[in-house]
């Protein structure tokens, strides 16, 4: 997992044998950036993957030129762009350090800020030319975390999808 973070992820499955992550909460997490991973090439079986996915293209006291902030919670993106680029580069590392065959589980999550992203359908466009789909999971959150105060202009999203890719 090569944005393990606290692991809350493996609450109820078995923790992975490698872990990493930017800013490494804990002694066995490797730091690691997700598009420079440190494994050989064609050495994981698979990869799980639920890296961050918001984005503010305004002025924000929350953004940072890095993907995650001093106090290690998560921070924004500047633009989709920076985004996807993220995205792209995490990809191409993936299909590099993954077995032929290899497994990639990606989350990712659409995007409204006044306007829809479907980030999903970008995450798929952006696999393809190394992974084929296997499967998607559409996953509805436990919480609904939105701002009272703001003017809905698109729905709401309250879910995430979880793809599941096999290495070309």
């Amino acid at each position: 997992d090569p944005t393990y973070s606290k692991g809350n992820f493996y609450k109820d499955f078995p923790k992975p044998k490698k872990k990493s992550d930017l800013i490494p909460r804990f002694k066995d997490v490797r730091k690691s950036d997700f598009t420079d991973l440190f494994f050989a090439d064609e050495s994981l079986d698979s990869i799980i993957f639920d890296p961050p996915f918001l984005f503010r293209e305004r002025p924000s006291d929350c953004i940072n030129n890095s993907k995650m902030n001093k106090d290690t919670s998560f921070s924004y993106y500047k633009t989709l762009g920076d985004l996807l680029n993220s995205y792209e580069q995490a990809l191409k590392e993936f299909h590099r350090s993954l077995k032929p065959k290899g497994i990639l589980a990606f989350k990712c999550q659409d995007m409204s800020d006044d306007k829809f992203y479907p980030n999903h359908i970008e995450v798929f466009n952006l696999a393809n030319p190394y992974f084929k789909i296997l499967d998607l999971f559409i996953l509805l959150s436990k919480s609904r975390v939105f701002h009272a105060e703001q003017k809905q202009r698109v729905a709401r999203k309250f879910h995430s999808y979880w793809y599941v890719f096999k290495k070309k």
